[in-house]
């Protein structure tokens, strides 16, 4: 998992820099047009954990990253150190998206990406927020609704070496460009007119 010399959260970083786009599934009749896609990684945000087993297999058969959404997959405790333990044994996903600060720290025991969920209700959030990936340093932090390119900055420059994942609300190729311009790394979207779009795509002036 580790690339030697490199922390989890460097790796995370060279793992989803080749491409914009995570593709966000909550269907997973939808996992082979995301698989079918540019995409390199793709986020589970919903199903049960049985279909997860299968979903996970397909995309690291594609040579896929897949990440584990803990609060959305039915079967899968989103409080329990043991549902770490089952996704690194059993599932076999390279990480986990939480909200949990324990959990993080879970996920980097048995050598998961552990990834940040964040959502960004007020002022009050941001400054909570910020203090909480300072004191855990998640390998990424995911930051929803992902619109909001002034937290979006405020993230990117206060953990700059921590990849930041902007999440909801995108619809547009513009939007899509606003987000990475404002300091995202990437972006975890459902809306699948956008799962090819690459680099070079974004550097269009169409």
């Amino acid at each position: 998992m580790e690339k030697k010399g490199m922390p989890l959260a460097m790796a995370l970083l060279y793992k989803i820099g080749n491409n914009p786009i995570i593709a966000a599934v909550r269907k997973l009749e939808d996992i082979e047009k995301a698989l079918e896609s540019k995409v390199d990684n793709v986020f589970f945000m919903g199903g049960n954990a049985k279909d997860i087993i299968h979903a996970v297999r397909l995309t690291k058969e594609a040579k896929k990253g897949a990440f584990i959404h803990l609060d959305l997959i039915r079967g899968l405790s989103s409080t329990d150190r043991e549902s770490v333990d089952f996704i690194s044994e059993y599932v076999g996903a390279d990480g986990i998206v939480t909200p949990k600060s324990y959990l993080i720290k879970e996920a980097k025991r048995v050598g998961l990406y552990g990834i940040l969920h964040l959502f960004m209700l007020d002022s009050l959030a941001l400054t909570n927020g910020v203090s909480l990936a300072q004191n855990i340093l998640p390998d990424g932090i995911e930051i929803m609704p992902g619109v909001i390119t002034k937290i979006i900055h405020t993230f990117s420059e206060t953990l700059s070496e921590v990849p930041i994942i902007a999440s909801g609300l995108i619809h547009t190729k513009e939007e899509v460009k606003e987000v990475l311009h404002a300091g995202a790394t990437s972006l975890s979207v459902s809306d699948m007119a956008l799962w090819n779009l690459s680099f070079q795509d974004l550097q269009d002036n169409n």
